[in-house]
């Protein structure tokens, strides 16, 4: 105890050496907590982005569908598959989608008549796509799919020139080879992260769909999202050892999207970055501190080992006061980092704002991201300073400690 407080006591003599140590450690500690809460924020609304709106966390297709998304490849006795999936235990929505490249045109009788534009029909079930997450999260309940009303994507709206309350005129052809036309009103011009649908999204209920298509208990994709996104590889298996899922290509969500799961895995690399700045700057600060110690009190070390100190003890006062300059330094900038990731954690960060860019959103695999980032607090970056800074301060102090034990006291006392 008697040593401890001794330690204490010496890291103020020199003060601004001491502060100076302190203030780096401090420095990179909040850089570590704040960057890492900005990066697990970026996870989270990537992760929400990805398995949200458009892949879910599980997905089933016909083998050849995502190959060649032709209309014929599609699931068969939709009611029985779906029963089935939806009994499975953690599972909280299923839900069919159908797809089919047409041509939309304004339905309103023109002269000349309205020029076509390509788009995607994209059949829906309304109730689970309006959930959290669904790709019709954001539309007013008033505004639900039914029969003939559809909801189309802004890009291709502006294309069209049409708006909420006009006729949409459609043309393609369904799932046996002939021609389908219909008239549909649009209900709703829709803001969605998907690309697709946002560009030329015809989004429809999924009995209007199958009825233009002739596609009756049938559709192209199921979307599963289960009550855990880190169970999503065992809920895939589940669905593919279900029998009337036999046959079918069943898909995790990072089975579906690699190129999003390479690029979330980058964060674990980030963060192992910016643990190392933490370390480099502990280490610099605190070897710098204790070797400059080491040599100023040459005289006061000689002096304890002369009167009968244990060169243990000048060992473990010198690592004790490096000890509590990188913990001083860890507690300050956690606290620091904690605050700033706590301030901006409802606000958002404008990433687009700070890299003096323009756009509102990023378009990746064909997901919008959003540049705005609400930081997440992450107790573990904390942790990993206080070990991180803690060890550090031990070794790169350990030269000075060991030198300073063992000083002749007769030399070293000489003025």
């Amino acid at each position: 105890m008697t040593t401890l407080r001794i330690a204490w006591r010496n890291c103020g003599r020199n003060r601004k050496r001491s502060v100076l140590a302190v203030g780096a450690i401090a420095l990179a500690q909040a850089t570590l907590v704040f960057v890492n809460g900005f990066m697990a924020g970026s996870y989270d609304q990537m992760l929400q982005t990805i398995t949200g709106p458009m892949i879910g966390h599980v997905q089933v297709h016909h083998p050849k569908w995502r190959a060649e998304r032709a209309v014929d490849l599609y699931i068969d006795r939709l009611d029985t598959v779906r029963m089935q999936m939806a009994a499975l235990a953690g599972v909280r929505s299923v839900s069919p989608r159908i797809y089919a490249a047409i041509l939309a045109a304004n339905g309103e009788k023109r002269d000349p008549p309205a020029e076509a534009q390509a788009a995607m029909i994209v059949g829906v079930d309304s109730d689970a796509e309006s959930s959290r997450g669904g790709l019709l999260n954001a539309l007013p309940p008033q505004t639900r799919l039914q029969g003939g009303t559809v909801a189309v994507g802004r890009i291709l709206a502006n294309r069209l020139g049409v708006r909420a309350g006009d006729p949409l005129a459609l043309i393609g052809q369904d799932a046996d080879g002939f021609p389908a036309s219909d008239l549909f009103t649009i209900g709703a011009v829709i803001e969605s992260p998907v690309e697709i649908v946002q560009t030329s999204g015809v989004v429809m209920s999924l009995p209007a769909a199958a009825a233009f298509l002739m596609m009756p208990n049938r559709a192209h994709e199921i979307v599963i999202r289960g009550s855990n996104i880190e169970n999503a590889g065992e809920l895939a298996r589940e669905v593919a050892a279900l029998p009337a899922v036999s046959g079918l290509e069943v898909l995790s969500w990072r089975e579906a999207a690699p190129e999003f799961v390479r690029m979330i895995d980058m964060k674990d690399w980030f963060d192992l970055i910016f643990l190392a700045i933490v370390f480099v700057a502990a280490a610099a600060g605190i070897a710098n501190t204790a070797m400059m110690s080491a040599f100023e009190r040459t005289r006061e070390f000689g002096m304890l080992l002369a009167i009968g100190s244990q060169p243990a003890r000048v060992v473990r006062m010198v690592l004790i006061e490096s000890v509590l300059l990188g913990l001083i330094g860890v507690i300050v900038g956690s606290l620091a980092g904690s605050g700033l990731v706590l301030l901006t954690a409802q606000s958002g960060v404008d990433y687009a704002a700070l890299a003096g860019m323009e756009a509102a959103d990023i378009t990746f695999g064909g997901i919008s991201i959003s540049y705005i980032i609400y930081p997440r607090l992450e107790f573990r970056h904390i942790l990993f300073g206080f070990i991180g800074v803690t060890l550090t301060s031990v070794l790169a102090s350990a030269w000075p400690a060991m030198l300073a034990s063992r000083l002749e006291p007769a030399k070293a006392m000489r003025p």
